[in-house]
């Protein structure tokens, strides 16, 4: 009864709208029917109390769309959390109409101001369909040219990314796109100038995802003479400011595609060094690795961790390292650094995975490579490799662990080794060895 009811006031709105005057200030032209209306609606939605809200709020809206500019920013808060909630799709589609009726009408009654624009750009983009983007295209457009730069850096990159998706429609050229990508790059570049802005942070990832999407679309860095013209264009400025940070990190990630030249490897190289982190750590660390170059590979992981707050970065960086470690059958390091992995991750399955590989590999080192010290190892690899399963973050990394399990299975001790053993199924023990770590005893 509850969804007939809202469907019919959604239908109603849809239909009223059309009937309403246009930006009408009063309810029947009278301030004594609008004023308690408002008040009404606004206490119950201040208390979150949507469904109470919604009937007086639906006649302000109707009646008085030209009383104040709140009432049209209620109920785009209403809707909005209407639409998160609802799983029926007809109805969820009724609220999403309902949702762009109100934004047309504060746009009508109170004319584009900075938040409309952008609210209702992301909104149509989250919404709408493909047919729509233009729209998006041309919402944040305005949005942008009233903010400058002030605009909210994730409006400057949907902007970004929705400009490029419409390159060869609607007239929209590269010449036209790379023009608005040197615009929106003033206004990221200003804020990431300011120390001080509380999203400095944000826009320097902007700054990197805006400049992916310049040099992937506009160079075919699969051709030569396309990688050319870029270096041929950048270096000029690199040799200009040789040991400026900003300077060498535009000139890399503008020619970053054409990556492993020697050239931008000694961008990557310098700015590792003038300003050591996670993202140019790993990046020149994989192109190390390509060759081989472990150790090289590990300092690099190294020196990001020193200057690293995030845990996160800090888990997958201790990961890299545990992976190099491995790499080079430096076991019990190679554990170390997973488990710090571990520590700053709880759930980083990659971790776990690689200790068990660790405990798995470990029967020439426990013991003769058959027999019992060389198959206990097995118990506790299983026991990480069950946590991979647990955690089921990574389903290709799930089968991976569960393929382990299933394959060496097999050589778990029987039963009634076990017994002459004198131990218990499902007991603990404490494997030895590098390894001395307790687990649970396993058999066929």
């Amino acid at each position: 009864m509850k969804k007939i009811f809202l469907v019919v006031n959604v239908l109603l709105l849809t239909w009223s709208a059309a009937n309403a005057e246009n930006c009408a200030r009063y309810i029947d032209g009278d301030s004594t029917k609008t004023t308690p209306a408002y008040s009404i609606y606004r206490e119950f939605f201040k208390k979150g109390l949507y469904a109470d809200a919604l009937p007086q709020w639906r006649n302000m809206f109707l009646k008085a769309p030209g009383f104040r500019k709140q009432t049209h920013l209620d109920g785009i808060t209403m809707y909005s959390a209407l639409i998160q909630k609802e799983n029926d799709k007809t109805l969820r589609q009724a609220y999403i109409d309902t949702l762009f009726q109100i934004y047309n009408k504060q746009i009508e009654c109170f004319g584009e101001d900075e938040y409309v624009l952008g609210k209702k750009a992301m909104d149509l983009q989250k919404y709408g369909k493909n047919t729509d983007l233009p729209e998006v295209l041309s919402l944040l457009e305005k949005y942008i040219k009233i903010t400058g730069e002030k605009a909210f850096y994730y409006y400057v990159q949907t902007y970004f990314k929705v400009l490029v998706n419409q390159v060869g429609k609607n007239g929209i050229t590269e010449e036209y796109a790379i023009n608005k990508y040197d615009e929106i790059t003033t206004i990221v570049d200003k804020n990431i100038a300011n120390t001080g802005s509380k999203y400095n942070k944000e826009y320097k990832e902007v700054k990197s995802v805006i400049d992916d999407l310049y040099t992937t679309n506009f160079a075919d860095k699969s051709n030569p003479e396309d990688c050319a013209k870029l270096l041929e264009i950048y270096l000029k400025k690199y040799k200009a400011n040789p040991n400026d940070l900003a300077t060498i990190k535009s000139v890399y990630l503008k020619t970053k595609g054409c990556a492993d030249s020697t050239t931008n490897v000694e961008l990557l190289e310098k700015l590792n060094k003038l300003a050591p982190n996670y993202t140019f750590a790993t990046r020149l660390a994989n192109i190390y690795i390509k060759y081989k170059m472990y150790d090289t590979a590990i300092v690099l992981y190294q020196n990001a961790l020193a200057v690293e707050s995030d845990t996160l970065k800090k888990a997958d960086l201790n990961y890299y390292i545990s992976f190099m470690k491995y790499a080079k059958e430096d076991f019990p390091a190679s554990r170390d650094f997973a488990k710090e992995a571990i520590k700053y991750n709880p759930l980083h399955s990659r971790a776990y995975n690689l200790i068990g590989l660790l405990y798995l590999s470990s029967g020439p080192l426990c013991g003769p490579g058959t027999g019992f010290q060389s198959q206990i190892v097995l118990w506790p690899a299983f026991d990480y490799f069950n946590k991979v399963i647990e955690i089921n973050a990574d389903a290709d990394l799930v089968t991976e662990a569960q393929k382990y399990i299933s394959d060496y299975s097999k050589y778990l001790p029987t039963k009634a080794e076990i017994t002459a053993k004198k131990l218990t199924v499902g007991g603990p023990y404490t494997v030895k060895c590098w390894i001395n770590e307790e687990t649970t005893v396993k058999v066929k």
